[in-house]
């Protein structure tokens, strides 16, 4: 199993900063890159070649920019890295295998009856081993990790009675006692001998934003509306994860007297939690999500309305973007995981 293309080369910043920049333009040349990238040619044409070689980078044609000789552009392997992502959510589990440039190549769900870790555990090993079986030879090789995605409070009994409104006050206790100090991500990695990467589903999904989205600035606040609200913090083009892995919960954002927001995620409620939020962040860009089908474009106009307003409380408004990956982010997010760690440009990483 390949956790890296060549470990020395990756552990230069460059290099993750190069091949970030490539993955987002798509096809591009070394002067593109250069210019980007505040490097020489020459440096850029190194980085290059050895990614080359690693089989991370091809060559994908030459082209004419202005006048003089067509230019060499480049492009992401596919087949070069593989991940799996899985979503954790509390009715359902979801895994992915996808390529380098994040391609969804296999997809496979189970439902889940009951929330409790002891049918939870068994069925994540299940279904994670069957995805393992489907796998080519070439694509066990080149794969580089499991990434997990799922609530970062599983047993929470506040989360948990709104997606089960049957439960008792005892059951929902119970649920809450029997998920604590259950580690999924370690007994996963220690059963399938496979790096498994564990993250906060709404981070993931910010992640998965950051890299496979068109996010308009380096820093931003990321909301998701599924099940419950979620949400992730990209500063400076890094996930910000925080000091115990829940920066950005934003569904715990108190929004008026005694009501939070994953109660009402409705365009007022909204609004008056980002506004406490950039507040603290003063940040250019809130990014909003959602893992149904439905028109993200009057929630952002109510919203943008509301922002109106800020001016007069002495705040600067973020310009609101919709997210472009729907109801795959939080999957997509978790299959970025071990790429993300291997090969993203993160200093906390490095």
């Amino acid at each position: 199993m390949r956790t890296a293309a060549n470990s020395a080369t990756l552990g230069d910043l460059n290099v993750r900063l190069l091949l970030g920049a490539v993955r987002r333009r798509g096809q591009v040349s070394r002067p593109e890159l250069a210019t980007e990238l505040a490097l020489s040619l020459q440096a850029v044409t190194r980085i290059v070649a050895g990614l080359c070689r690693d089989g991370l980078l091809q060559s994908c044609g030459k082209k004419t920019l202005g006048v003089g000789q067509p230019t060499q552009f480049y492009q992401l392997v596919p087949d070069a890295v593989f991940s799996i992502g899985i979503q954790l959510q509390r009715t359902q589990l979801q895994l992915v295998l996808v390529d380098f440039c994040g391609n969804i190549l296999r997809r496979q769900r189970c439902p889940l009856s009951d929330w409790l870790p002891q049918q939870v555990q068994p069925a994540l090993l299940q279904q994670t081993r069957q995805l393992l079986t489907q796998l080519s030879a070439l694509q066990l090789e080149r794969l580089c990790g499991i990434g997990l995605a799922m609530p970062w409070f599983a047993g929470n009994s506040q989360f948990a009675a709104r997606l089960y409104p049957q439960l008792t006050a005892q059951q929902l206790q119970a649920l809450q006692q029997a998920w604590q100090g259950v580690d999924l991500a370690t007994a996963l990695q220690t059963e399938l001998e496979v790096p498994v990467y564990l993250e906060n589903d709404g981070s993931a999904a910010a992640a998965a934003e950051l890299w496979l989205g068109k996010p308009t600035a380096t820093d931003f606040l990321y909301l998701y509306l599924d099940q419950l609200v979620a949400g992730g913090l990209v500063l400076n083009g890094q996930l910000w994860r925080g000091r115990h892995g829940n920066a950005a919960h934003l569904a715990v954002l108190p929004v008026t007297q005694g009501q939070l927001l994953l109660q009402q995620p409705d365009a007022d409620a909204i609004s008056t939690g980002l506004q406490a939020a950039m507040a603290l962040l003063d940040i250019p860009l809130v990014i909003i999500d959602s893992s149904t089908a439905r028109d993200l474009a009057p929630l952002l106009a109510g919203i943008q309305q509301q922002l109106q307003t800020w001016p007069t409380f002495g705040l600067l408004a973020p310009t609101l973007q919709q997210g472009s990956l729907g109801a795959n982010a939080m999957l997509l997010g978790a299959a970025m995981l071990p790429l993300y760690q291997t090969y993203a440009a993160d200093r906390t990483v490095l």
